[in-house]
């Protein structure tokens, strides 16, 4: 499925979780073909532990030396990244002194946060400007609905936000019917006068509250 996308004539961005059977395969393919590669890292969701984000996640329950190693294995495994996104995390996200750790290390190596987006209450984007990590958040999920209309109308809504607002990112799962979409919607981006660009392009390194 990696190398499908990899054949969709628009420069995605290839979020990849890590500790999974091909990995480290895929990140090394994706970086090789010259896309640009994140860490989808697990983090705790709402419900946990019914619903289990996954090997390696980060929870609120681990101590901040805890966080820090599973944190420093996940970004060691060799996947070229230069940001981070949360997998998951609708609780993490919300929890102002776990985050911090996480944006800490993500400065200290010159990596951007990407918030999924998952909880309207996440601070992941406000304690990334305080420690001036460049950030943005997902404006659209392309296809929490798996079908090809759903994602053709969630498309459309993208491009109608990037209009009105400059910028939009959207978020979306290798599932069949989002990769048919896909290799069809780049013709559509192109007839709209949109650009898409990697992820990293729409980061923004904002100022801390107390330098503006």
């Amino acid at each position: 499925m990696a190398k499908n996308f990899l054949k969709v004539p628009l420069p995605l961005t290839f979020s990849i979780l890590p500790y999974q059977r091909h990995s480290r395969e895929i990140a090394k393919l994706v970086h090789d073909h010259h896309r640009e590669v994140i860490l989808h890292l697990p983090m705790e969701p709402q419900g946990y532990p019914k619903t289990n984000p996954g090997e390696g996640a980060l929870l609120l329950s681990m101590s901040e030396k805890k966080i820090q190693d599973a944190l420093e294995s996940a970004i060691d495994s060799g996947f070229h990244i230069s940001g981070v996104n949360n997998h998951m995390g609708s609780r993490f996200t919300e929890n102002r002194d776990s985050m911090k750790i996480l944006i800490r290390e993500l400065s200290r190596r010159n990596l951007y946060f990407l918030d999924s987006y998952t909880s309207p209450r996440s601070v992941g984007m406000a304690i990334a400007r305080d420690f001036r990590v460049p950030t943005a958040r997902r404006d659209i999920f392309l296809d929490h609905v798996t079908t090809e209309d759903f994602t053709r109308s969630q498309i459309n809504q993208l491009i109608r936000k990037a209009k009105i607002e400059g910028t939009a990112i959207a978020i979306g799962h290798p599932h069949e019917s989002t990769l048919r979409v896909l290799l069809e919607a780049s013709k559509l981006f192109e007839k709209e006068a949109v650009a898409v660009v990697p992820a990293g392009e729409l980061m923004k390194n904002h100022p801390s509250p107390s330098e503006k």
